[in-house]
């Protein structure tokens, strides 16, 4: 039965941690859906002030290997990031354990993991590695895909819910459309890449909690 845990963890358990110590209005969201197996998750989103000094710094730490602008705007700016093998523990624990990276944030002081795992065995397995390699972890909720959340919402963000709410309410999802990706992203005040990202998480999500039976 895959199950789905959620972690917190002090931001310098995470290569990006010193980067957001000394940029604490900074806030990143890791970007891309991947096994953790094949690749540390090459894209993050960075929203805040001063972001060029926060770049520089994380050029600076010893697990990033290059570091570039993908896309920006307002406050939000997407980059792709190449690690290397001196990564964080937690870094590497992502990578050689048995799991997908579903969501991830941090800010300051502290990271928020989603992950999802093929059994209670994984998230064992993974705490006890996290244990071996000395990294504080905390396991703040534990469920199954099948789990639906309060009220319908499937455990979809705010963010995610209104973004397709209001994807379907002008007809994004018509044949034809009534409505493009970039009226939609114009609409929401976001670019069609955000857009396009959170529609597919969402949409990860809603797949992984009605479709995906227990096995």
């Amino acid at each position: 039965m895959s199950v789905i845990a959620e972690f917190t963890t002090p931001a310098e358990e995470f290569t990006l941690g010193d980067a957001l110590a000394a940029h604490p209005d900074v806030r990143v969201e890791l970007e891309k859906v991947v096994p953790t197996r094949k690749e540390v998750v090459p894209f993050f989103w960075a929203r805040g002030r001063n972001l060029d000094a926060f770049a520089e710094t994380v050029r600076q730490q010893s697990g990033v290997e290059t570091l570039e602008q993908v896309e920006g705007m307002d406050d939000r700016i997407l980059y792709r990031v190449d690690w290397t093998d001196a990564t964080s523990d937690l870094g590497r624990v992502l990578r050689t354990g048995d799991a997908t990276v579903l969501e991830a944030s941090g800010q300051d002081d502290t990271w928020h993991f989603e992950l999802r795992f093929t059994d209670h065995d994984g998230v064992r397995s993974f705490q006890t590695e996290c244990v071996d390699n000395d990294v504080a972890l905390e396991l703040r909720r534990l469920h199954s895909l099948s789990e639906v959340g309060t009220e319908g919402s499937y455990d979809l963000t705010p963010e995610q819910r209104e973004t397709l709410l209001t994807a379907l309410e002008r007809g994004y999802f018509e044949e034809p459309r009534d409505i493009t990706l970039e009226q939609l992203a114009d609409e929401l005040g976001l670019s069609p890449t955000a857009v396009s990202g959170r529609m597919r998480r969402a949409e990860a999500k809603l797949i992984s909690r009605t479709l995906v039976t227990e096995t």
